[in-house]
């Protein structure tokens, strides 16, 4: 490995470590929030989150990856000038776009408010438009730094901007109750806080780019040329369709704040009744994300490893890769999605002070093994060059979503909403599942599923044994996470243990699993 390489793979592990910390924070968050708050608060954050969360995933991971692809490709043409020019048509580029979509939450907030059902929302909705207004900053300094390897800046930036973001939140949100202030004012402290951590992200890449003795005071206004298009054409197109995997469950919650709430109030339910039921509906968000870290984290370590074997033409490496990481992936979700279907009551109560929307919430945790084996192609493909089969896969499945909801909320409440994103991504699992088969060949034998089956049925059978012993499992809190910890416990042991003396996993695929060594002195030797 080249000292190039080395460096890319140490910043890519700064990177994952960074991105993991704060995709758990962003789950964990909305437990103690939703308690301060309760369903109705959670709904009305829950309806303007989405902004944020589109603003999140383009200035994290769209934009700045591709940025840092197109200096990287001029470098290594030896033409400085050409990078300099990278930097200012996408800061100008990405300046225009950071306006227009400013503009059409903030004109546009009646209109969208009015499409969600709730007019109320508009005042939250136009205040979201101003983090848009740092799209550039961010995504050009993040991209610049990348590109020099040095990741540490934009790590310890997304760090700092969602330590700051949930302080603001949990904080304001406790005073301002306390206050007895309108749910909707606190929905709006709550959009303050996602502005005061954009604004703490640029803050720190500011801080680094000085200490690097770059400035902003020499940026200057450029003449376009044709050949800027290209620039334009990748961040636009490419830029996008990466970005789509860190964007599609945040893409599925805006269709669902679109039209849940206006279709349960058209079916006849009441507007408090309606909005309640959504933020129960809503509870299930922090749960998929933590479901889906696993898969989440293995697609940012797996991109730059494939990456590199497919660059270097090492073919069966690459299919070697791919099959481990489709393995580990849909272990992890399968595992995650049943232990949480088993457990979703104590765990509900647990979480969220009681069991409501429990069923509805066991139909979604099924999106957790969808969601985890489609990151983790995504990521497989992304690292092979092909990354927009994915990203229209998901476009068109956000249609389909959107036109479920409307055929299946009326009838079925927020079930049908459950329905509608498992149906959804099942359509995107499809696609990606056929499209990396074409690119690598069968990844899994039917011997795998028998043996993960297995596992799973040995897991739910000792989970729900201890659920049935005579105790009142969700009568309190402290008895639901009771529950929850031993059945936890006792789920994971027997799963890994099962699956282990079946021989899932092979001698040399454990070697490349972080902490396979520590597994097998778990669960012992490997059959």
């Amino acid at each position: 490995m080249n000292h190039s390489s080395s460096d890319m793979m140490k910043g890519a592990a700064i990177l994952t470590l960074a991105a993991i910390f704060t995709k758990i924070l962003s789950a964990l968050y909305r437990v103690p929030f939703q308690n301060i708050v309760g369903d109705t608060g959670f709904y009305i954050f829950q309806q303007v989150y989405p902004f944020y969360g589109i603003l999140l995933a383009l200035c994290t991971y769209a934009f700045p990856v591709m940025i840092s692809k197109m200096i990287a490709e001029r470098r290594e043409r030896s033409s400085p000038g050409e990078v300099q020019r990278v930097i200012h048509i996408s800061f100008l580029y990405l300046t225009l776009v950071g306006l227009v979509f400013f503009t059409l939450l903030r004109a546009g907030a009646g209109l969208i408010a009015g499409w969600m059902g709730d007019p109320l929302l508009s005042g939250l909705i136009a205040f979201m438009s101003y983090p848009f207004l740092l799209m550039p900053l961010l995504s050009v300094s993040k991209g610049w730094f990348q590109a020099n390897y040095y990741m540490v800046p934009p790590a310890f930036s997304q760090t700092a901007e969602q330590l700051v973001r949930v302080l603001f939140i949990l904080g304001l949100s406790i005073i301002l109750m306390a206050m007895e202030a309108s749910l909707y004012t606190i929905g709006k402290a709550a959009v303050l806080g996602s502005l005061a951590g954009a604004a703490t992200g640029v803050f720190v890449l500011l801080f680094f780019l000085r200490k690097q003795g770059v400035s902003w005071s020499s940026f200057k206004w450029i003449g376009f040329q044709k050949s800027d298009r290209s620039i334009i054409r990748q961040l636009t197109v490419t830029g996008t369709a990466i970005g789509m995997g860190s964007m599609m469950l945040v893409l599925y919650q805006l269709m669902d704040a679109l039209n849940v709430y206006s279709l349960l109030v058209q079916s006849g339910i009441g507007e408090q009744a309606a909005k309640g039921l959504k933020g129960i509906y809503d509870r299930g968000q922090p749960m998929l994300q933590m479901g889906v870290v696993v898969a989440t984290s293995l697609s940012l370590a797996i991109v730059p490893i494939i990456a590199s074997a497919y660059e270097s033409k090492r073919t069966e490496e690459v299919k070697e890769q791919a099959r481990l990481s489709v393995k580990v992936g849909l272990l992890f979700g399968a595992a995650a999605a049943a232990g949480l279907i088993n457990i979703i009551q104590p765990l509900n109560t647990m979480l969220f002070q009681d069991a409501e929307g429990s069923r509805v919430l066991a139909l979604y945790m099924v999106s957790v093994l969808l969601a985890s084996v489609i990151l983790t192609i995504s990521a497989i493909l992304q690292g092979m060059g092909d990354v927009h089969v994915a990203a229209w896969s998901i476009v068109l499945s956000l249609v389909i979503k959107y036109g479920l909801n409307q055929l299946l909320i009326p009838s079925f409440g927020t079930l049908g909403a459950s329905a509608a994103t498992v149906l959804s991504l099942v359509f995107v699992m499809t696609v990606v599942i056929r499209q990396i088969r074409r690119r690598v060949g069968p990844l899994l034998y039917p011997v795998f599923y028998k043996r993960l089956i297995a596992g799973l049925a040995g897991m739910s059978a000792g989970i729900q044994l201890i659920l049935l012993l005579p105790l009142d499992w969700t009568g309190s809190r402290s008895m639901a996470s009771l529950a929850c910890l031993i059945t936890v416990s006792a789920g994971v042991w027997l799963f890994f243990k099962i699956v282990w003396r079946k021989g899932l996993f092979t001698a040399a695929e454990v070697r490349q699993i972080p902490l396979g060594s520590k597994l097998e002195r778990v669960f012992g030797p490997l059959p």
